[in-house]
C-alpha cells in the first residue's frame, strides 16, 4: 500500500492544494465502478496509478511516510485525499489519518461502508464523504446512516442546478462542473457536513462516460 503526495496540485479542477493518490490495493472490492468507469483506471492519471499500485512510482511514499507529511502542512489549508484509490482498508490507519489530519479541512470520498470508522474520523476533525454509483445506492445509505454526508454519480447529460433521488432527496451539482472559476481549493462543499443533508452530484465525465451512463440507465 503506496501513496503519491503533491504538495500543490495541478489538477484544473483541484486546484492549487495538496494531494494525495492511494494505490489500488486501498479500493474496496465492492465498488461497482472497478473495470466499470472509473475515471483513475482510464484518465489522466493511470498510469501514476499503476506503478503506484506495483510500487514503482516516482517519490511514492509509505503510510507512515504520509501521515509525516500530512501532520507538517499549515494548520489552515484545504487538501484532498484520495484523487485515485481509497481510505486505508484497516480502520486502524484511518483514524491515525484522521488524528494526522489534526482538523484540517480535508476533502475525503470512500466507496467503502464502515460508518462507525467514519463517524470516528468526523469527531476528529476529518469530514468523510460516502461515494455511491447512483441516486438510488444514495437513498440507501441514507436510509442505513442518516448522519453521512453522501456523493454520487449523475449522467453525463446532468445540467446544472438541482436534481432529486428517487426517494426524493436533493441533489446538487458539484459547481466546479459547469464553473471554471471554482475549484476544489476555493469550495468548501465537500470538506464539512452539508445544510439539510444535501447530496453532492458529479456528472460522468471522461473516457468512460457513456459506459456509465447506460449503467445508470439501467440502475
Amino acid at each position: 500500500m503506496f501513496f503519491h503526495f503533491r504538495r500543490v496540485s495541478t489538477n484544473r479542477k483541484l486546484g492549487p492544494m495538496p494531494a494525495v493518490m492511494a494505490s489500488q490495493a486501498t479500493c474496496p472490492t465492492t465498488c461497482a465502478l472497478q473495470g466499470a468507469g472509473c475515471y483513475a483506471e482510464h484518465g489522466p492519471g493511470s498510469i501514476m496509478w499503476r506503478a503506484l499500485t506495483a510500487g514503482r512510482a516516482a517519490n511514492q511514499v509509505t503510510f507512515e511516510q504520509l501521515l509525516h507529511l500530512i501532520r507538517a502542512l499549515p494548520k489552515k489549508i484545504r487538501w484532498r485525499y484520495g484523487t485515485a484509490g481509497d481510505l486505508p482498508p484497516n480502520d486502524g490507519d484511518s483514524i491515525d489519518l484522521a488524528r494526522a489530519n489534526g482538523g484540517r479541512e480535508a476533502i475525503v470520498f470512500t466507496h467503502g461502508r464502515r460508518y462507525e470508522t467514519y463517524r470516528k474520523a468526523g469527531q476528529l476533525g476529518m469530514h468523510i464523504n460516502v461515494s455511491t454509483d447512483c441516486a438510488a445506492d444514495a437513498d440507501a445509505v441514507l436510509d442505513a446512516a442518516p448522519d453521512m454526508s453522501v456523493v454520487t454519480v449523475l449522467p453525463s447529460s446532468a445540467a446544472r442546478g438541482r436534481h432529486f433521488t428517487p426517494a426524493g432527496r436533493e441533489i446538487a451539482v458539484c459547481p466546479a462542473t459547469y464553473a471554471e472559476r471554482v475549484t476544489c481549493s476555493s469550495c468548501n462543499l465537500c470538506c464539512r457536513p452539508r445544510p439539510r443533508g444535501v447530496i453532492v452530484g458529479f456528472p460522468a465525465h471522461g473516457s468512460r462516460k457513456r459506459m456509465i451512463d447506460r449503467r445508470l440507465a439501467q440502475a
